[in-house]
């Protein structure tokens, strides 16, 4: 590390390699290439952040951040006329954050903080880079769209342990307005330093990273939101859903990319769950979740005009987390996951052979491209584009991924033997 290395210096320097290799700098192609061959292009932020550490000799951006949190203000609140609100926080935009929307409010919540988190180490300590969940209602005549989310228990719990943020979860009643002691533990929270995780103006998770007027209105990282600062009143806020018990060591590495690899088999494994007991909603995972994707494709000249319409819906946003977790961060995180084993291992080879496919997998989804018309939901495009040649497309990729994932997965198996 350069003596001169501070994080503001850094920072501007990974926001630099993203422009320069956007442009088609040949020097910062090379740099991406020597450290992260199957980086999703256009680069983002987070690849190049992960390029300056391991240029600094760090595993991740944020070992290299903890590296530094000398440099850093060990204080996240701030107070004026009213206010209290937490420094650091990134708005939330569809399109630009990570998806699901758990790990992006889990993130954004702590980027500001002495102990950031690395997206792609979430995305696989969670296991949501590798999962497939299909999600039907009303005896498979209905579909529904919280088959991408991501707060389940098994993966909150996996995070919990991984990360050191312990959180603990509370179900509102529905409908019912905020228990004032629920309103109060937030302003604790905030006047802490802590980040309180919520279902915000809408049904998708978001970061109340501050209030006013003694907790009548809060301050929203969201999804959704139209203005910087999104402010809104607490009345409006959905659910109030996760406060964070206390800060732990993260796990060592190693054990958790072991936790990982094992949620991702076994979610890979899990076939059918009936009657979920969060949704009631019926899942189907892993490679049973991509057989009766494409089953259900099959029936569309089957369906009435609504039950279509919801299928479009969900093709499309299903595949949109698929695309941007499986392509963008799998190879990724089993690479980094190998190193942590030690190299040579049978544990780390087999996690490089999975990384190899996962590679594959990158290649065969390629590039986002807003023209095509395939899972058009995500891209703004009418029903009336989702021909039966757009169909067969699309089927013949999914049958692809899960031939591919299936390979995957049992090297991923080896690794836990």
């Amino acid at each position: 590390m350069p003596a001169h290395a501070s994080l503001e210096n850094l920072r501007k320097r990974a926001k630099s390699l993203v422009k320069q290799h956007r442009d088609g700098d040949a020097e910062a192609a090379s740099r991406v290439q020597a450290l992260l061959p199957q980086a999703t292009l256009p680069l983002h932020l987070h690849d190049a952040q992960f390029v300056i550490a391991r240029e600094n000799g760090f595993a991740s951006w944020p070992r290299l951040v903890n590296s530094m949190i000398g440099e850093k203000p060990a204080n996240r609140v701030h107070r004026q006329g009213g206010r209290v609100w937490l420094d650091g926080v990134p708005r939330l935009r569809w399109g630009a954050s990570p998806e699901p929307t758990y790990l992006g409010a889990l993130e954004a919540a702590f980027r500001g903080s002495e102990r950031p988190l690395d997206l792609t180490t979430l995305m696989g300590d969670s296991a949501l880079c590798f999962r497939v969940r299909w999600a039907t209602r009303d005896q498979g005549q209905a579909w529904c769209g919280s088959g991408p989310c991501g707060e389940w228990p098994d993966e909150v719990a996996a995070l919990n342990n991984a990360t050191g943020y312990v959180f603990e979860w509370e179900c509102a009643v529905p409908g019912q307005p905020h228990a004032p002691h629920r309103v109060q533990r937030m302003k604790d929270h905030i006047d802490n330093g802590w980040p309180v995780l919520a279902l915000g103006s809408r049904m998708d998770l978001s970061v109340i990273h501050g209030y006013e007027d003694d907790g009548q209105r809060v301050l929203l990282s969201d999804y959704w939101a139209d203005a910087d600062p999104y402010i809104i009143p607490t009345s409006d806020v959905k659910e109030i859903s996760a406060f964070m018990l206390r800060i732990d060591p993260p796990l060592p590495r190693a054990d958790a990319v072991r936790a990982g690899v094992a949620l991702a088999v076994k979610r890979w494994r899990q076939g059918v769950v009936e009657a979920d007991p969060i949704t009631g909603a019926t899942y189907h995972y892993g490679s049973e979740g991509y057989r009766r994707w494409i089953a259900d494709l099959a029936r569309f000249d089957t369906l009435s005009d609504a039950q279509r319409g919801n299928l479009f819906f969900l093709n499309g946003w299903t595949y949109s987390s698929l695309a941007m977790n499986h392509g963008g961060h799998a190879a990724k995180y089993l690479r980094e996951g190998a190193h942590a084993l030690g190299e040579g291992t049978p544990a780390s080879q087999a996690l490089l052979e999975a990384a190899a496919v996962y590679d594959q997998v990158a290649a065969r989804i390629g590039r986002w491209d807003p023209a095509d018309p395939a899972f058009g939901f995500v891209k703004q495009k009418g029903i009336e584009t989702w021909t039966p040649e757009v169909r067969a497309k699309e089927t013949a990729l999914l049958r692809d991924l899960l031939e591919m994932e299936e390979a995957a997965m049992r090297h991923l198996e080896h690794s836990l033997a």
